[in-house]
């Protein structure tokens, strides 16, 4: 120690080496912008000792700050036993207390330096750091699996007043950051940090030292040994033990009342336990009305099993027709092929002949055309030479009617003539009358003809006009069936799978914003009487879309084509949506008397009541009901801003100056129904009359057909003999004419005529000559045609026979395909057949299992309730007398009250009363029990309190003889002050005094002894003492060190530390005990800023 002590007086040395260094390492971190230094601590003596055995829980074996109050970096190192921190003031001693205090979990005011941590950090910085290392061995260590021999507790403070601790283990793994896990730890060490006697920092030290009041000292004394913490603990049972006696005496007062409640219920109760019978009844109806469900499940499910079993049993009947009819077709198809090939080789035969066919044929032709020539050149003679020899014959009988012409009565030819011709004409006029009614038949049948054929012809349009109705109806009717389900597929019978595409595009994002429509399925008629007028007006808007923008048209569009590519794509309107309607008060029509469309409509969606309003103008179209008065209002009053009126008919008129009226074309509201079941049933009975209608068409048009066919052959008849009436006429007109130019003849000369005999005869003998030539040649070409048809025969009759099989054989694969085409539609009729079958089987066996579930769960239920009953009586006999039973019980419960209600009410009460008891008994128990343990707690309580005073009487009064004081501690419990008395070893004779008459350092002595005595009567595993020796003179200083020292060696587990500014260089060395010197404050800077001192000792006790 001296050596140190004349070291440092000497001058230059290793403190003189060490500031000139400090003063180097200051000139270099000028343009730093902040300003930390390492002043971690080694000790500045180790000394050899022998202090015996050392702490294993509770020790500080190191602490660190960083950023904490002067310090920027520090740490300590500290000895198990023995810990002196020295150095002046302002280095920053008590900055480690307070360190260790805050850094344990204290408050900041147990420090006296602050209200709050956040004053801790150091000026400039937004953090600080504090983090403490505890001995963690032995078998009170702390959980040594999970944190190891040492507990790391890291406190971490911030500017803005927050904390957070983290507990590491040995090897430096955060283990918690609960402040509950602190607290066991320092629970289990028995580590006090509120605690003046294990923690005395300098403020309460100096308090301490000049406080005179007893009081304060006794109270120093309870919270030093705990006893005031006992003393609060035992002070609170006492009070929750009378809070609990209130609570008891307020319970018996209830007792009374509660006991009267539950014998009300009680009674209550009694009185309604004879409905238990009713009800038991009805248990037991319900029972048997739950079977009887089953049996009547059961009976249902018979039917259907037999016509299941009798569809099943006709199946083989259905199998055995198709069969046949496959094998027809198999033996149609066979022989149409047999037939086919035959047809392929008798055709390969008449390409073979036909060349031989065709020369003979056209040799017999060439032949034939000469004997023609020859037969016509034969008969061309023939005529000619009778031409000229009747020419002769006529004119002898000329010559010879001359040569008797004078004998000959001509009078007698002339009457003969004329009643030929009167017989003649009255033949005539009788022809003409038939002539005329035939022709009066004629047009009347023509005229018949030409109506039926007119009345064929509309007809044929009125069954074609019928069954399109009849077909356009169906197809409304199925699309309305489809509907039930879907009301989209009113609109079309793909529209929901484009509104499910268009909810999905819109899910994933694809739309700027979710399309409308179709718009006709998101608007309601208000009044459905003017369904068809709205559909007139809004027309293809029904289907219509309506998108954001033209990003969501193009989506819509592609939504379109992919999902109905072959469907017509109804309207798209591209228009920004707005969340409100338009205010359309300026521009709607200005009438009180008639509805606007807009009044008319329901629209709840502002997008679809604005694309209408944009698109069709629907608050400007007013609705009247018949179409006279829409007339006269608009050709001669018209609303203001009226654009056009629609009538319930559909029927569309425009004001005047443009006055137009157009009818609709349509009879009914197909989109726009309220109700789609009504629409369903008036399509049926549509579909029906339409029927009815398209029969009664057909059946005109087939009695127009018949009486057509009729007039028509009548009409034929008629013209054949309006005909011949016609040619009977012209011969008789002929005739007459004939007759009446008939004069009587001249006379004639004969010779001329005679001349022309002799010519004619030359004629007759040149034309003979000629015959017998042409006869000749004819002759030849007859032997050479006689050759070529026996040529041509043989070919002839082998061809057409060839030509006859093959028309025989057409006419048998004709036949074979018409028994194909039979066969396959007999086959497609029993496939059909089959496959109805087939259909109808799977419908019953669905049906039998769904009845079959049914029974099944219908059975299952009614086992959950009972076993099986037997019983006849139907389900509804049994639910009229349940519902007959339950009347009556609900009658009399309700003039006594429900059952389970007053069950559960006076199990409540009871249940309430039976528990207030039961607590009542417990409580009183336990408050006995308490009261027993208090007294016997509070009687420790004061012995425990007289023996700690009476232990710290004895070694206050021991500290004391070490400088050969007398004096003594005096307690009273009961006023709860304690005196102390002293009698310095100067004073003899004097007597005990009390400490306010001592001197300073007397005092300051006095008070380490009190400290020890308190000290010997505490169990924490380390004392901390903060400038304890301040006021005492070195005799009392070495003395009071000595005392602590010794102290210290008899306490071998516990830990001390010492913070003085005085020279601790005089202790003796001893191997448990280190001293740390602080480095001197830089006077007149803003923050203290300190470097290590390592001494020559401190070198030779590393």
């Amino acid at each position: 120690m001296s050596k140190r002590r004349s070291t440092a007086e000497a001058g230059p040395g290793p403190s003189s080496k060490r500031s000139r260094d400090r003063k180097k390492d200051e000139d270099a971190s000028e343009d730093n912008s902040e300003n930390e230094m390492d002043l971690s601590q080694n000790p500045d003596f180790y000394c050899a000792a022998t202090m015996g055995e050392e702490g294993e829980v509770g020790i500080i074996e190191q602490i660190s700050l960083k950023n904490f109050m002067c310090h920027s970096r520090l740490e300590f190192k500290f000895c198990p036993q023995v810990n002196f921190i020295i150095g002046r003031n302002g280095s920053g001693k008590s900055a480690i207390m307070t360190a260790l205090v805050v850094g344990l979990g204290g408050k900041a005011s147990i420090t006296s330096r602050g209200p709050s941590v956040k004053g801790f950090i150091k000026i400039g910085k937004q953090t600080s750091e504090v983090v403490i290392k505890l001995r963690n061995r032995g078998s009170d260590a702390y959980e040594p699996r999970k944190y190891g021999e040492s507990i790391v507790v890291e406190r971490i403070f911030r500017a803005n007043g927050g904390s957070e601790y983290r507990l590491k283990n040995a090897t430096g793994q955060v283990v918690s950051t609960k402040r509950e896990e602190l607290t066991r730890i320092l629970d289990q060490f028995n580590i006090q940090v509120d605690n003046p006697v294990a923690i005395l920092n300098q403020d309460a030290s100096r308090n301490f030292l000049h406080s005179n009041n007893a009081s304060n000292k006794y109270k120093f004394f309870l919270k030093a040994t705990q006893l005031e913490q006992m003393k609060f603990n035992y002070g609170y049972i006492n009070q929750q033990k009378d809070t609990t006696t209130d609570v008891i005496e307020q319970k018996e007062t209830t007792l009374p009342g509660l006991e009267k409640e539950v014998w009300e219920w009680e009674q209550k109760f009694k009185a309604v336990q004879s409905l238990d019978d009713l009800k038991s009844k009805v248990k037991k109806l319900e029972d048997e009305f739950a079977w009887a469900m089953v049996y009547e499940r059961e009976k249902g499910l018979e039917p259907l099993v037999k016509h299941l079993n009798q569809e099943e049993k006709r199946t083989p009947k259905y199998v055995k027709h198709l069969d046949e009819s496959q094998v027809k077709v198999d033996e149609s198809l066979q022989k149409q092929q047999e037939i086919d090939e035959q047809l392929r080789e008798l055709s390969a035969e008449l390409i073979e002949l036909k060349p031989a066919f065709e020369s003979a044929k056209r040799t017999l032709v060439a032949k034939t055309s000469a004997r023609k020539n020859a037969q016509l050149e034969v008969r061309k003679v023939q005529g000619e030479l009778r031409s000229v020899k009747r020419d002769r014959d006529q004119t002898m009988e000329r010559i010879e009617d001359i040569k008797n012409s004078a004998k000959h009565d001509y009078e007698s030819d002339r009457k003969e003539r004329e009643n030929k011709i009167c017989d003649l004409e009255n033949q005539l006029e009788t022809h003409k009358a038939r002539k005329r009614t035939t022709e009066h038949q004629r047009d009347q049948f023509g005229n018949a003809v030409t109506k039926y054929k007119e009345d064929q012809y509309r007809l044929r349009n009125e069954e074609k006009d019928k069954k399109n109705i009849v077909e356009q109806t169906k197809r409304h009717l199925r699309t309305l069936e489809a509907a039930r389900s879907n009301k989209l597929k009113r609109f079309g019978q793909s529209l929901p799978d484009v509104i499910q595409t268009i909810d999905a595009t819109f899910r994933q994002g694809k739309f700027h914003k979710k399309p409308r429509g179709p718009l006709g399925a998101l608007i309601q008629v208000r009044d459905p009487s003017w369904a068809l007028a709205v559909e007139s007006c809004l027309k293809g808007l029904i289907h219509a879309f309506s998108c954001h923008d033209h990003h969501d048209e193009s989506v819509l569009e592609g939504i379109f084509a992919r999902v109905c590519p072959n469907v017509k794509r109804p309207q798209i309107i591209v228009s920004k949506f707005k969340e409100n309607v338009h205010d359309v008060t300026q521009f709607k029509a200005q009438t009180d008397s008639y509805s606007t469309v807009f009044d008319m409509l329901n629209i709840e969606d502002p997008v679809v009541a604005n694309a209408l309003i944009d698109q069709r103008a629907i608050e400007s179209i007013i609705l009247v009901a018949n179409s006279k008065e829409a007339r006269q209002i608009m050709e001669h009053r018209c609303p203001r801003n009226c654009r056009e009126t629609f009538t319930k008919d559909g029927d569309q008129v425009y004001p005047a100056p443009s006055y137009r009226y157009y009818s609709s074309n349509i009879e009914k509201a197909s989109y726009l129904k309220g109700s789609v079941e009504d629409e369903i049933r008036t399509l049926q009975e549509d579909v029906v009359k339409y029927e009815s209608e398209h029969a009664n068409v057909r059946q005109r048009q087939q009695d127009v057909d018949t009486n057509l066919r009729n007039n028509q052959r009548e009409l034929n008849k008629t013209q054949t003999q309006f005909m011949k009436l016609s040619e009977a006429m012209n011969n008789l007109t002929f005739e007459i004419t004939e007759l009446k130019n008939i004069e009587d003849p001249a006379p004639v000369d004969v010779t001329t005529l005679e001349e022309e005999v002799e010519n004619f005869d030359k004629q007759i003998e040149h034309y003979e000559q000629l015959l017998v030539k042409a006869e000749e040649s004819h002759q030849v070409a007859k032997d050479a045609i006689q050759e070529a048809q026996d040529d041509h025969r043989g070919v002839s009759e082998q061809y057409s026979a060839m030509v006859d099989r093959s028309e025989t054989l057409k006419d048998s694969l004709g036949h074979a395909e018409n028994e194909i085409d039979v066969a396959r539609y007999n086959k497609r009729h029993y496939e059909q057949k089959m496959k109805e079958h087939e259909n109808k089987i799977e419908e019953l066996k669905a049906e039998v299992a769904k009845h079959k579930k049914e029974v099944e769960e219908d059975t299952a239920k009614a086992e959950q309730i009972c076993e099986r009953i037997r019983t006849r009586r139907t389900p509804h006999n049994l639910e009229s007398e349940i519902q007959q039973i339950n009347k009556r019980i609900k009658t009399e419960e309700k003039s006594r009250g429900n059952k389970e209600e007053v069950m559960r009410m006076y199990n409540d009460k009871l249940n309430a009363f039976k528990k207030i008891q039961k607590e009542l008994f417990q409580f009183k128990a336990f408050l006995k029990l308490l009261h027993g343990v208090m007294l016997n707690r509070q009687q420790l309580y004061f012995d425990f309190r007289r023996l700690i005073a009476l232990r710290a009487k004895h070694f206050f009064i021991v500290m004391l003889s070490n400088r050969h004081y007398n004096g003594k501690m005096t307690f009273d419990h009961k006023r709860e002050v304690l005196e102390l008395s002293v009698q310095p070893a100067s004073s003899h004779g004097e007597g005990p005094r009390d400490v306010r008459g001592l001197s300073g350092g007397e005092r300051s002595f006095s008070t380490v002894c009190f400290i020890l005595a308190l000290w010997d009567a505490m169990e924490s595993p380390f004392r901390c003492l903060d400038e304890f020796d301040v006021f005492m003179d070195m005799v009392n200083r070495r003395i009071s060190m000595d005392m602590m020292l010794k102290v210290a060696q008899t306490q071998k587990a516990r830990q001390f530390i010492f913070l003085t500014p005085q020279d601790m260089s005089q202790l003796q060395g001893s191997r448990g005990l280190r001293i740390y010197k602080m480095p001197d404050p830089e006077r007149g800077q803003g923050v203290l800023q300190f470097e290590p001192q390592q001494g020559e000792d401190e070198e030779q006790g590393n």
